[in-house]
């Protein structure tokens, strides 16, 4: 039986994927996964936790749909304007990894190129090995909790050095940074 031109069988069986996907994503990332729906995740291939990016947190607390920024580079539906030409996210495509840090080829060569002297980009490395070393839902726990004031339990984000809601300094991702670099020599 067919029904607008899709087969009944061909519809479950899509609807089927879609579904695991979603409640695998949710279980990886360790909460709802999405800011305004299903397809997008708190991290990001190339080792950026996601829940701490301005874009993503500002996307959360979108009212209407059009104020969506960017729902992480695997979104389906509202991925950055650079995902689809980065040779990184186009690597894991293809050897179909989530993360850089759990790929048997990192740190290769193409990964070692994103990582810079910015702080939210210089930490790929960082976490990428704390990915590889305790796994990606070991790392998003830490992340979450690394990423919510301690006094009021708010999420923050990238370049902030202050709570948002409380006021109280946090750890921010400068500060964090040199601290990685100086442990590094």
């Amino acid at each position: 039986m067919q029904q607008s031109g899709v087969a009944r069988r061909t519809f479950l069986g899509v609807a089927g994927k879609a579904a695991v996907g979603v409640a695998a994503c949710r279980c990886l990332c360790g909460e709802a996964c999405a800011a305004t729906g299903p397809d997008a995740c708190v991290d990001a291939i190339c080792g950026i936790y996601c829940g701490a990016c301005p874009a993503l947190m500002s996307s959360r607390e979108a009212k209407a749909p059009a104020e969506v920024k960017c729902l992480g580079c695997r979104s389906t539906r509202k991925a950055p304007s650079y995902a689809p030409t980065c040779e990184v996210r186009k690597c894991a495509q293809v050897k179909n990894v989530q993360s850089c840090g759990l790929c048997a080829s990192y740190p290769c060569d193409k990964i070692k190129a994103f990582f810079n002297e910015k702080p939210k980009y210089g930490l790929r490395e960082k976490y990428l090995n704390a990915v590889r070393d305790r796994g990606l839902p070991a790392w998003l726990a830490e992340m979450k909790t690394r990423w919510t004031c301690k006094k009021c339990q708010a999420p923050f984000g990238y370049g902030m050095t202050a709570c948002k809601k409380c006021g109280e300094k946090v750890w921010s991702d400068a500060e964090e940074f040199a601290e990685f670099k100086q442990a590094k020599t």
